[in-house]
């Protein structure tokens, strides 16, 4: 199992396993669970392997906060206080206090505590080495170059052709109406 294959979805609890693909989504089983179920174009799904954290040097991909996480060990439950929590997060992984919400926070705990036993941290170690570090400036870049790109020239529009004018003589005298007859 790798983070490739790993989601969340916006507004269902857990983690999901990709196991297919629909039609309209993806197919997920839910892990811990065991619950499988279609997802639809209309959920958002995030793969855990694009997702970082903010931190005081840069943003920091998830495989190398639960690496990190995991070489530290005693981390904290998810349900123990928030505060030991984010003061854990602070000494491990140097995390931003104020740009991370509380919510985040326990998502993140979760997701630790579900992954621990189910995830080989050492092909996350190899992930990390492989995949480039995401700063802000990284992000940036691709808008900037969509920015400076050329944009396309559209097909000039065909001018009209002159309405005809018509003549006179094809003007006709409105239509007569014949009155009934009275009986």
């Amino acid at each position: 199992m790798e983070l490739k294959d790993l989601v969340a979805i916006s507004g269902m609890g857990g983690i999901h396993y990709v196991t297919g693909r629909s039609k309209n989504g993806l197919i997920v089983e839910t892990i811990g669970t065991g619950r499988k179920f279609a997802t639809n174009f209309h959920d958002k799904v995030s793969v855990l392997q694009d997702i970082s954290i903010y931190t005081e040097a840069g943003d920091l991909h998830l495989s190398e906060v639960f690496k990190t996480l995991k070489a530290k060990g005693n981390t904290p439950e998810p349900k123990a206080d928030l505060k030991v929590v984010r003061k854990y997060l602070i000494d491990t992984i140097q995390l931003d206090s104020e740009r991370v919400y509380d919510s985040d926070i326990k998502k993140l705990m979760n997701w630790f505590h579900l992954l621990q036993d189910k995830l080989d941290f050492t092909k996350l170690s190899k992930e990390v080495e492989e995949a480039e570090p995401v700063t802000e400036a990284t992000e940036t870049a691709p808008i900037a170059q969509e920015e400076a790109a050329p944009k396309k020239k559209t097909a000039a529009k065909k001018a009209a052709a002159p309405k005809k004018e018509k003549e006179a003589s094809d003007v006709s005298a409105p239509k007569k109406t014949a009155k009934k007859k009275a009986e």
